[in-house]
This record gives C-alpha cells, sequence and structure tokens, in this order.
C-alpha cells in the first residue's frame, strides 16, 4: 500500500512520526512540562556566576522549587532572576549559594534558609549571596589552610629539638631526677639521728614520711625506666629524624634562596617574566585575548526549533532549525526546510506582433526547488529582535516582537525581492505570522504568507485570505538534549 502513495506523503508522514517521537521523550524526561505551574520572580547578585545558565535549577534542602530565568551584567555584578513556584514561601534573611555534585559535577543554586522562621519575601525580592560556602572549592581551600598549620608545628618542634642543645636539655632533666632521689636518702639518715630516743614521739610524723618516700621511690622507678637505655636509644632515634628533616629543610630553603636570588636579577624565563615590564604586559594581552576568545563558547547555549505549515493552497512545508545563542542579546540561525513538491509558475505575458494587429503570447516558468537553506544572524533589544541573511535561500530581512514573557510572538519576513518580473509577484516575498508557546515547549501559528503573490489568471495580487495558512512545532534546548541522550544511553545497557 505505501508503494501506492507518493513522495510528498512519505516525507510527511516521517515527519510527523519524528516530532511525536521526540514529543514523548521529552514530556517523560520533563513531566512537570504538563504543569501549568505558576511562578514568583526573584533575583540575586552573584561575584562569579560560572556555569550558572538560563534554566538551571534552583533547589532548597536538596528538592528543586524552581530555575533561573535570565543571568545579565548589572552595575559591574551579575544579577541572576529567577523563578520559584508560586506554592513555595521564602522567608526573608535567606542566602543564595553556588552548589556542585562532585569535582566535575554539574551545578545548581541553593537556597539557605534561616534557622529562625520569619516573614515570607515578598515577589521580586533580593536573595543576597551567602559568604559561607561548603562546596568542593570551599573543602579545598579548608584543606590547604590545615596543611599550613601543620607545617608551621613540625618546623617549631623541629627547631626544639633538632639540635644539640635540644638533647643536652633533655638529658639535664633526667640528671636532676637522679639527684634529687639521692638528696632524699640523705635527708632521711639525718631525721633517725635527730630522732634518737624521741622515737615513740615522731612515730607517726616518721610513718607519714615514709609513705611520701614510697610515693618518690616509685615516681624515681618510672623516671629510670623511662631513661633506660632501650628508651634512651628511641628518644635519640626520634631526635636523629628531627635532625634530618631539619638538614632536608635547609637544603630546601637553600634552593629556594638561589631560585629567588636569579629571579630578583632578572635571570631565566621567570626572572625575566617578573622584572620586565613588556614581557609581562605582553603576557597579560595574550591572556585577555584568549578569554575573549574563549568567552563565547563558555556561554553558548543551543536551542532547537522543528515545526510544519499547511497553507490554504494545499501545499505545505517543514523547517529544522538549530539556534546557537552565544549571548543573550544575539543568536544564529542554522536551518533547513523541504516542501512537499518543487514549484513552478506559469505565466503568459500578451507582446505586440511585428505586423499591424498581430498579438502573440510569452509563455514564462519560474520554478523554486523544494530543498532550501536558512542562514541568520538576530540581534536583541529588550523585547524587539532584527534578523538578516538567507532566508528559504535568498536574501532578506525579518523582525521579530516579543511579548508575555516570550511566549507571545509577533514575525515579518520580507525575502525573494524581486524588482524585474511583475508577473509572478508585484515587490517581495512577504511573510507574517503570530505564534503562542505553550508548556515551554509545544507552540502554534497562524499568518499569511507571499501576500504580494499574483494571481496567473488574473494578473493582479491574490486575496489576502488565499495566502492564509496555519501550523505548529516543538522547541526544546541543550539541556534537554543532554537529558535525552542520557536517557537512550540508559536504556541502551
Amino acid at each position: 500500500m505505501l508503494k501506492s502513495l507518493g513522495t510528498e506523503f512519505k516525507v510527511g508522514l516521517f515527519a510527523i512520526v519524528a516530532l511525536v517521537a521526540l514529543g514523548y521523550m521529552l514530556f517523560v524526561l520533563s513531566p512537570d512540562s504538563f504543569q501549568d505551574r505558576d511562578y514568583h520572580p526573584y533575583y540575586t547578585q552573584l561575584a562569579n556566576a560560572a556555569g550558572i545558565v538560563p534554566k538551571t535549577q534552583v533547589k532548597t534542602a536538596g528538592v528543586t522549587v524552581g530555575k533561573v530565568k535570565n543571568v545579565r551584567l548589572d552595575d559591574g555584578k551579575t544579577r541572576v532572576d529567577i523563578d520559584v513556584y508560586q506554592d513555595i514561601k521564602i522567608p526573608s534573611g535567606s542566602r543564595i549559594e553556588i552548589r556542585s555534585v562532585g569535582l566535575l559535577g554539574d551545578k545548581h543554586l541553593e537556597i539557605i534558609r534561616p534557622v529562625v522562621d520569619s516573614e515570607p519575601l515578598p515577589p521580586g525580592g533580593f536573595i543576597q549571596q551567602s559568604t559561607d560556602g561548603n562546596d568542593i572549592e570551599s573543602l579545598i581551600g579548608i584543606v590547604g589552610d590545615i596543611a599550613k598549620d601543620i607545617k608551621k608545628v613540625t618546623t617549631t618542634m623541629a627547631n626544639v629539638l633538632g639540635n644539640q642543645k635540644g638533647e643536652k636539655s633533655m638529658q639535664n632533666i633526667i640528671d636532676n631526677i637522679e639527684q634529687l632521689t639521692a638528696d632524699f636518702k640523705v635527708t632521711s639518715g639525718t631525721l633517725r639521728k635527730l630522732v634518737g630516743d624521741r622515737e615513740d614521739d615522731y612515730s607517726s610524723i616518721v610513718s607519714d614520711m615514709r609513705g611520701s618516700m614510697n610515693d618518690l621511690r616509685e615516681t624515681s622507678r618510672i623516671l629510670r625506666s623511662i631513661a633506660s637505655t632501650e628508651n634512651k636509644d628511641r628518644i635519640n632515634s626520634v631526635i636523629s629524624q628531627f635532625d634530618q628533616a631539619m638538614v632536608d629543610v635547609r637544603g630546601s630553603v637553600r634552593n629556594i634562596n638561589l631560585i629567588a636570588e636569579k629571579v630578583e636579577k632578572g635571570e631565566g624565563t621567570l626572572g625575566k617574566l617578573v622584572n620586565d615590564d613588556a614581557t609581562l604586559q605582553d603576557l597579560q594581552g595574550a591572556l585577555k585575548d584568549m578569554r575573549k576568545i574563549l568567552s563565547p563558547a563558555t556561554r553558548l547555549a543551543i536551542d532547537v526549533d522543528s515545526h510544519g505549515e499547511y497553507r490554504r493552497d494545499q501545499s505545505s512545508q517543514y523547517w529544522v532549525n538549530i539556534i546557537f545563542r552565544t549571548r543573550p542579546d544575539r543568536y544564529y540561525l542554522l536551518g533547513v526546510s523541504d516542501r512537499t513538491y518543487d514549484t513552478v509558475d506559469r505565466r503568459e505575458i500578451e507582446t505586440v506582433g511585428t505586423k499591424p494587429g498581430e498579438t502573440r503570447y510569452l509563455k514564462t516558468e519560474r520554478k523554486q526547488n523544494a530543498l532550501r537553506f536558512d542562514l541568520q544572524i538576530a540581534k536583541r533589544w529588550y523585547w524587539f529582535v532584527a534578523r538578516a541573511g538567507l532566508f528559504q535561500t535568498t536574501g532578506g530581512l525579518a523582525a521579530d516582537a516579543y511579548f508575555w514573557n516570550d511566549r507571545i510572538r509577533l514575525t515579518g519576513e520580507m525575502f525573494e525581492i524581486n524588482t524585474l518580473d511583475k508577473s509572478i509577484r508585484r515587490n517581495a516575498h512577504f511573510k507574517t505570522w503570530v505564534s503562542a508557546l505553550f508548556y515551554n515547549h509545544i507552540y502554534t501559528m497562524i499568518g499569511f504568507d507571499d501576500m504580494s503573490k499574483t494571481d496567473p489568471n488574473t494578473g493582479k495580487a491574490r486575496k489576502l485570505n488565499q495566502s492564509l495558512f496555519v501550523g505548529g512545532g516543538i522547541t526544546f534546548n541543550d539541556e534537554d538534549l543532554r537529558a535525552i541522550f542520557g536517557t537512550i544511553a540508559i536504556l541502551a545497557r
């Protein structure tokens, strides 16, 4: 049965099936697209918004509560406009942080609520950036500070024990303890002579002193065990290791001093870089140029648009466009369109013959191929966008007007400018339409196409209702593409 159908029907059927499949995958991956939720706008200012782009998730306590609407510069800082679900209340005093998942993970904005509940922040309010970050970059900085503190402690111990003076001080402490024990023995003998016949009188005193002496003997025994040959060797081993460490540290410091002297004298590449202002300025200029070159690539966002049109003359046309957004106010469009069949305009022009009263008719044909290309550059000012470039493989201009948070779009295009053959169309190919966006991905459109085209029977411009067309399409960005391909990869395993 399919063999009996024309090529045009097969192409149209394939396009419809592809659109249905893409729409199903998109809404399965984003089920909240069907939820027509209302948002409350807020904004914040970030010192560095690297990795934050429109539609970046906004979370609180690990739960998604909104998305980033727009990112732009405002008085030297990056202003980020966010939309939060209407049923989510943001308390006053909340702070916002940039969080990342893993060392290479995606980034999102986290709203940190205050410990004590407060009045909700009104819509359009300002959420201040938190200064106490706990992401991966902050943890790396804390580890670096701990390593510096440990290095200071080891350096101090090496300075105290890593020389002969420290070893001598420890030996003197042990000798003093032994001398103190000997003095106690002499003192006890003297006390026995003094007591003499008064032993009974001083029996209680002696017994108390005997207990004290026993305690001192135990202390002396413990100290002797610490100062034994085995433990002394261990202490000497520790001190020798500190001495070796100090030798290595002194060698490292010597090498650092030599490097610093060479740098200060301007020797070597690093010395020239530090001391030669011209070299440093050239390096700064090169880095600045590299940042300018790489900056658009880091902010690049890609949108994909696919739509079709059905006209009053029973013809149809399909588009697939890829939009490269290097900046919020500028983008480039690359697209291809395919009509259901090639169009041929035929005209008969009445001319005067060579003989008196003779009339001749000249037939002309103009063929337009089905496959056409679009290559355009666009610039936006607030709600107005101007475009220029190729429109269906011919030069032209266009203008777009956006309303209601970019959900309503009014467009006018002019291309195939005709200045010679007035039998095809009067001036140029004029096209205008209005489109409405639903669920952030699906849109419908209605308008008029080729309004200045002439009627082959009358030679006059055809009626406006004869150029009427309707259409619809689907649009999604690079984040949706990443989710689609990620799901396909998981299902393919």
